[in-house]
């Protein structure tokens, strides 16, 4: 299958496509426009950039309201793939397609589009630096910048570095000897149990993950490494004078990890809205509004799996009347996509830690713990787990929004319930493009997904006109 960009514009009468390229093809994350005159070098950086983030597509030939096509640059179909196999460590497979445009004088003429896949590695240029696509920008990377990619892509595990400097004697004894017998550990040294499980060095040096999980006070490095716990008045969470935070229930706290995970399951039981229902033995009962376990997967995820190389920002866990959002640090670590939690692999950021804290009770693999939060809330009737990933975080939602009828539910497309979740999460309102980008479907595909719950009476369009590109769907109340 082709990009959805190409798809669009080879749908379209060759007079129309310039005009698509230039108006409808907004240049973002996903999307660049480079001019024919450009330096082969600079259109490498481009494709380096969009390798190592979310990939995405170039449309050469078109820049500035111009579209000049391809004919004035001879030899360009040989030297553009030339250049960025040899411009590219590692080399970058980039698909290249021709498209039959009419300029803007007017002539018959092509362009080149580049289409660029997400890498699992991460790649520079033949002068060792490193690009990163972040929104419409091309941004050179910093050496530590680099460092988070690398963790981020599994290149690098951060959990696994040494600490300069450090020893073992601020740990927490007692908590490793717990641990040490957890695992039937024989040995009565401790070092040598932390040894074994690469926690420590042969010079007795504690890593990242040794010292969050075992010292008494980590946070004398990782400042970051801490957790905070919100409940909110109301489902919307105001802002300035109308911020909704129950002023007795906001709580920020410290600690190694296991020590956080306790605590902080501790007070998210008690603070969690509950509902009134019944019992297996016929009582009505309290239970919490969005499933024990579910929740319970969510904040240990975060703890396993966030990016503890990011500094600044901290475990934000917030409680509304009827969700439960948890935000962690860092992106969906891997390749990992959340368009299909059901098909999420097996992915540890931090290995060292989630063997630890399953080790010691807490929690499975990325993967298997998602597709257990799914069939939870799919057994009591409520909508998959949302995530949304931005450039800085992950953020969970967990809703308690029943799903679709199982029947009306097989007359509507596959993933109709994705498409509709989505236009859920914006009440103001979203657009189909905006929708293709978080759900990652061609136009085609998302249109007739709206088109049918429309029908269903299920979401509304608002828009001035049948062709306004401003156009938002909302949920027809």
């Amino acid at each position: 299958m082709k990009p959805v960009y190409i798809e669009n514009l080879l749908n379209l009468p060759i007079e129309n496509r310039a005009n698509y390229l230039l108006n409808s093809c907004t240049e973002g994350q996903w999307f660049d426009r480079k001019g024919i005159k450009i330096d082969l070098k600079d259109i490498v950086k481009s494709i380096i950039a969009f390798a190592n983030a979310e990939g995405g597509a170039i449309a050469f030939g078109a820049s500035n309201g111009v579209v000049a096509g391809i004919r004035n640059r001879k030899g360009i179909e040989n030297d553009l793939p030339q250049a960025i196999y040899d411009y590219t460590r590692p080399p970058i497979k980039v698909m290249i397609d021709k498209v039959d445009i009419i300029a803007t004088d007017g002539k018959k003429d092509q362009i080149l589009f580049l289409t660029i896949p997400p890498s699992d590695m991460v790649h520079e240029d033949q002068c060792g630096k490193c690009f990163l696509r972040i929104g419409d920008e091309t941004r050179e990377l910093r050496h530590s910048d680099r460092l988070e990619l690398e963790y981020n892509k599994g290149v690098r595990q951060y959990d696994g570095e040494i600490i300069k400097g450090s020893n073992t004697k601020d740990l927490d004894i007692s908590l490793v000897e717990r641990y040490a017998s957890n695992i039937g550990a024989k040995s009565e040294n401790y070092v040598d149990t932390l040894k074994a499980r690469f926690l420590v060095d042969k010079y007795n040096r504690q890593t990242n993950a040794c010292h969050l999980l075992f010292s008494q006070h980590p946070q004398d490095i990782f400042p970051q490494a801490s957790i905070r716990i919100t409940k909110f008045l109301s489902d919307e969470r105001g802002t300035g004078s109308t911020l909704n935070i129950d002023a007795n229930h906001d709580h920020r706290l410290d600690g190694n990890i296991p020590t956080l995970l306790r605590k902080s399951i501790e007070i998210v039981s008690k603070l969690v809205y509950k509902k009134k229902s019944l019992g297996p033995n016929g009582e009505f009962i309290f239970q919490d509004i969005i499933p024990h376990d579910v929740w319970l997967e969510g904040l240990v995820n975060a703890f396993i799996h966030r990016s503890y190389s990011m500094s600044g920002d901290y475990i934000h866990v917030e409680l509304y009347p009827t969700r439960v959002e948890i935000i962690s640090p860092g992106v969906f670590p891997g390749l990992a996509r959340t368009t299909d939690l059901l098909k999420i692999s097996r992915f540890a950021r931090n290995p060292r830690i989630a063997r630890v804290c399953t080790e010691l009770r807490f929690g499975q693999e990325l993967g298997e713990g998602i597709k257990r939060m799914v069939s939870e809330m799919r057994r009591i009737g409520y909508i998959d787990p949302i995530y949304i990933q931005t450039s800085g975080n992950v953020q969970l939602r967990l809703e308690a929004l029943l799903r679709l009828d199982e029947r009306l539910l097989r007359e509507l497309p596959s993933k109709s319930e994705s498409v509709l979740n989505v236009v859920r999460l914006h009440p103001n309102g979203i657009g189909t493009g905006e929708i293709m980008d978080l759900l990652d479907m061609t136009r085609p595909t998302v249109s007739l997904r709206l088109q049918r719950l429309e029908e269903k009476g299920l979401i509304i369009r608002h828009g001035k006109s049948a062709t306004d590109p401003r156009a938002v769907w909302l949920i027809n109340d």
